[in-house]
């Protein structure tokens, strides 16, 4: 079974072709701003090295979100249309959880940069789950005696201020990904359930300035 990921919330845009327990191709492609430009054509190149087609995938699985608000729009749009248009499943999730897939310890944040004191984070332990656009001191941050891994994919001034705050009173390390895990990925999707691709949508968590603008 062969199954198509999309990721285009970053500034780099991917794409890789999973088969089983196998990746078979991938590529990530720096074009921030412009992933609607490039992302077709990935597709297609992709599908092309694998001498095969748009008809001989099964599903689909797109990111969601959090990240760039345009990238998000452009990667989801295309999943969902291929998937309803091709009769296939798709499968969504978010970026946080993304990351954190494969990586085991008493609790793992998953982060995603944007500012010095605000970021998109994801804070897992057990059964609790808590995704948000967060600053630094928050008191979902406030940790004591586990053993913690941050996962991000950059190096960055927000995860530095984490993980000092965290080591006070945790035993904390970081683990910086290269890349997802493309395989695991598929397999912890394929182990829920898909999604009518009309109710596919971006997840932005952060509010945009038109939005702020209308609460005043």
């Amino acid at each position: 079974m062969k199954t198509l990921f999309i990721d285009s919330s970053r500034k780099s845009l991917s794409v890789a072709l999973v088969e089983e327990d196998k990746l078979l191709l991938v590529s990530n492609v720096n074009s921030y701003s412009k992933h609607s430009n490039f992302l077709m054509n990935e597709i297609k190149n992709i599908l092309e090295k694998a001498d095969c087609t748009i008809y001989d995938v099964d599903d689909f699985v797109v990111l969601n979100g959090p990240g760039s608000f345009t990238g998000i729009r452009v990667g989801v749009t295309v999943a969902k249309t291929l998937a309803w248009v091709l009769s296939k499943k798709l499968y969504v999730l978010n970026n946080l959880k993304a990351l954190k897939v494969g990586i085991q310890n008493e609790v793992v944040i998953s982060v995603i940069p944007d500012k010095e004191t605000f970021s998109y984070a994801g804070i897992y332990e057990g059964e609790k789950t808590k995704e948000d656009y967060l600053m630094v001191d928050d008191e979902s941050f406030n940790i004591k005696n586990k053993k913690v891994t941050i996962v991000t994919m950059e190096e960055n001034p927000f995860v530095n201020v984490l993980k000092e705050k965290l080591s006070v009173n945790n035993d904390t390390k970081v683990k910086f990904l290269k890349d997802y895990d493309y395989v695991s990925l598929v397999k912890y999707v394929h182990s829920g359930t898909d999604i009518n691709p009309h109710l596919a949508e971006p997840v932005y968590m952060k509010k945009i300035d038109a939005e702020k603008k209308n609460e005043r």
